[in-house]
């Protein structure tokens, strides 16, 4: 694999990073191109590595990934208990298919970030919990290296079994659904012990800058947001996965892709649990920071799905929160009543029913489930539905009046 400087800092890399040995590469292919893992008398400078790299977590948190690394080493430091690695490549999100495709096509370089990280931190046991659709290539690749020391664990495919509790739970026999944390994982996690859980992505990040190192690493992306991050675009009923530069100008990777914007409505940036926006130009950031960063919109589990001119979104809209409000753990009050009558309302307004509250009701609900909930799923749900409003406030008015905006006459 080169090491060559990009040209460019956003926008789809020149030359794939994590997919570099090529599909469904084998693990000769692998060592071909990545070469072996660094010894282990280089533990501690690779710590260094990982911590100098910037490095965030690319499951949707968005985490510095070296002080979840560190938060674990001095729990197991100070309860004497051996930690437990999980790589998480659970993807509940339905508009993502980036962490199945890395899982066929790179399995690899997942295992070396899962296996190099349980090596520096001692641990116990390792696992990696994914779809059971993929777990024939990861028992293959795991016959390829010799290797039995990864379990590997078949996760539900709803929304919330992705949530780190929730995979917790399932890995202890329970539900996929998510705890109310009483603490951190990183200080009591599965069975209790220290637990590092990180997204399968973020694993094969670790495996690369343990390799060519944290300078390599921000040779892409920006100062902000170093490195590439895996992107899955939604458009049409069709999936595309690209590797792009982190803080990418979203209208920059849609025009690579050959994608107009002329053609183009909005844009649903960081899929269900993300929000609507009609500007291209905003760049795809790591954080879900949008208040402070007013410019930059969250790519949160790195997923962006494409409205052309003749889809409604309010409906679009409303098919989605309805989704969330079904998905949900039925745990706590804003999931078990919020979300549904959220969903209730949201349909009323996609169906141009006449009520003219029907706005300023959504705004209201929003404001009520957040905050309130188990996890964050209630918040995220209203976000969404609360953005909608915001973005496609004509339409909105034109559902308030019987009509809508990108309904034929013969349709309506």
């Amino acid at each position: 694999m080169t090491t060559t400087i990009p040209t460019m800092h956003s926008g789809v890399l020149e030359e794939p990073r994590l997919l570099a040995a090529g599909p469904d590469a084998r693990w000769t292919e692998h060592l071909e191109c990545f070469g072996p893992l660094p010894p282990t008398t280089s533990d501690q400078q690779i710590l260094a590595e990982w911590d100098a790299s910037g490095l965030a977590g690319r499951g949707g948190g968005a985490f510095p990934t070296a002080r979840k690394i560190a938060a674990v080493q001095r729990s197991a430091a100070r309860t004497r208990r051996a930690p437990v690695v999980i790589g998480n490549g659970s993807e509940g999100e339905p508009l993502s298919c980036k962490d199945q495709l890395l899982l066929v096509h790179a399995p690899h370089l997942v295992l070396d970030g899962l296996l190099l990280t349980a090596r520096i931190l001692g641990a116990s046991h390792s696992w990696l919990a994914a779809k059971s659709g993929v777990h024939p290539r990861l028992l293959e690749a795991l016959a390829e290296r010799g290797e039995n020391s990864v379990a590997l664990h078949a996760t539900d495919s709803h929304f919330l079994a992705g949530q780190a509790t929730a995979v917790i739970s399932s890995l202890e026999g329970g539900p996929s659904l998510p705890r109310h944390p009483a603490g951190h994982l990183s200080d009591a996690g599965l069975a209790g012990a220290p637990t590092l859980l990180v997204n399968v992505e973020t694993l094969a990040h670790l495996a690369l800058i343990a390799r060519y190192s944290a300078a390599w690493f921000q040779t892409a992306g920006t100062a902000a947001d170093p490195g590439s991050r895996l992107l899955t675009i939604h458009d049409q009923g069709r999936y595309q996965v690209h590797e792009v530069h982190g803080s990418s100008d979203l209208s920059l990777v849609l025009e690579q892709l050959q994608i107009s914007a002329a053609n183009i409505q909005a844009v649903l940036v960081g899929g269900y649990h993300g929000q609507w926006t009609k500007d291209p130009r905003i760049q795809l950031a790591a954080a879900n920071d949008v208040h402070r960063r007013p410019v930059a919109l969250a790519a949160g589990a790195g997923v962006i799905e494409v409205l052309r001119h003749d889809a409604c979104p309010l409906e679009r809209t409303s098919q989605i929160i309805d989704y969330l409000a079904r998905s949900s753990a039925r745990q706590c009050g804003p999931c078990l009543h919020g979300l549904p009558t959220l969903a209730r309302d949201f349909q009323a307004l996609a169906q141009r029913r006449a009520n003219a509250q029907l706005p300023e009701q959504i705004r209201r609900l929003g404001a009520l489930v957040t905050g309130r909930g188990s996890c964050h799923h209630p918040d995220a749900s209203a976000r969404l539905a609360i953005s909608t409003l915001q973005v496609f406030g004509d339409e909105v008015a034109a559902h308030r009046s019987g009509t809508c905006l990108h309904t034929t006459q013969e349709q309506r």
